[in-house]
């Protein structure tokens, strides 16, 4: 190939890489005008969804959450981050005898195939509310006509439904959460009485053994030499068998009774003592001076001068009962 053929051939090359410049700048023009347009369009979207009273949604096309205005929280308990990074919105949210019908729903409506875009569903919220909403539904496009999702309005129609009598379903379950949480309770009083009742079998036990301890120093003097051993041998065996509380399994039985006690006290008194926290569990359980100084070896007199001093630190008026402010915590 001669020179002159070899500049032509280099002069071809750079009028065709002069194109294709040409042309990248023409699509990286076109992408950064499209890429502000979706953003521009995010942000407005947002900023009107943010000031309405319904639940707005933006749902790409594969079903992910791209925005969940503020106003969720109203309807379904939940803030708009949370609904947002939740996995399965339809096990957060949808009403069990809904769900698969709300699925198919959601998949038609992304997959741009209905012809009635509205729907209605049952939801249950953060505090287990059952609530009938209308989900109204179509698609989010950009300039150029990409699809890029759907944008969902849904509206609380609980009160339109009570007014059409078609909420005889709501009743149910109400009544079926009433008897769950009667069932709760009385599994709680079970417990709450399964632990009054272990506790105060301890308290005869160590209470009877305590009793015989006293009696057997009383009689140690008038026994002879070789007899004095075996009553200190005894002593010892009876010493033993003096079972002591659990504290640790008390403490968890508690909570589980009567939740957030612990934490509660602690709060409100940060000062109280170890030796104080037991009385107030004690007394929490409903057990009297006599029952509580048998669980902790000690007089009940012993008892009642330290819920005297408990009181002073607790600072309740003479009017309250110790008791009954424990209870009320």
């Amino acid at each position: 190939m001669n020179p002159e053929e070899r500049l032509e051939k280099y002069k071809n090359q750079i009028r065709e890489l002069e194109t294709r410049i040409s042309e990248l700048k023409f699509e990286l023009k076109e992408s950064k005008l499209q890429i502000k347009e979706e953003s521009e369009k995010h942000i407005f979207y947002q900023f009107i969804a943010d000031f309405t009273f319904g639940w707005e949604l933006w749902l790409e096309p594969s079903g992910k959450i791209k925005y969940c205005s503020p106003s969720c929280f109203d309807l379904t308990g939940y803030t708009s981050n949370q609904i947002v990074a939740s996995e399965d919105i339809v096990d957060l949210l949808i009403y069990q005898a809904d769900r698969e019908k709300y699925k198919q729903f959601l998949s038609e409506s992304l997959d741009q195939l209905l012809v009635n875009k509205s729907f209605e569903f049952r939801i249950l919220t953060r505090t287990k509310q059952l609530r009938w909403c209308m989900m109204n539904v179509r698609g989010v496009y950009d300039r150029l006509g990409k699809y890029l999702g759907i944008r969902a309005s849904i509206q609380d129609i609980s009160r339109l439904k009570m007014a059409m009598g078609q909420i005889n379903d709501m009743e149910a379950v109400k009544e079926m959460e009433d008897l769950t949480r009667k069932r709760l309770q009385n599994e709680l009083n079970v417990k709450d009485r399964e632990l009054v009742s272990f506790l105060l079998q301890l308290s005869e036990k160590n209470e009877l053994l305590a009793k015989v301890k006293k009696q057997l120093k009383l009689i140690l003097p008038e026994m002879e030499k070789k007899n004095q051993r075996n009553i200190e041998l005894l002593e010892e065996v009876l010493k033993e068998k003096t079972t002591p509380v659990e504290w640790n399994m008390l403490e968890n039985q508690l909570e589980k009774v009567h939740p957030g006690f612990f934490k509660r006290l602690q709060q409100k008194h940060p000062a109280i003592s170890e030796k104080d926290k037991k009385i107030c569990i004690y007394l929490r359980l409903g057990l009297s001076s006599k029952e509580i100084s048998g669980l902790q070896n000690i007089t009940p007199k012993s008892v009642e001068i330290a819920r005297v001093r408990l009181r002073k630190k607790l600072r309740i008026s003479g009017k309250t009962r110790l008791t009954n402010y424990l209870n009320q915590i």
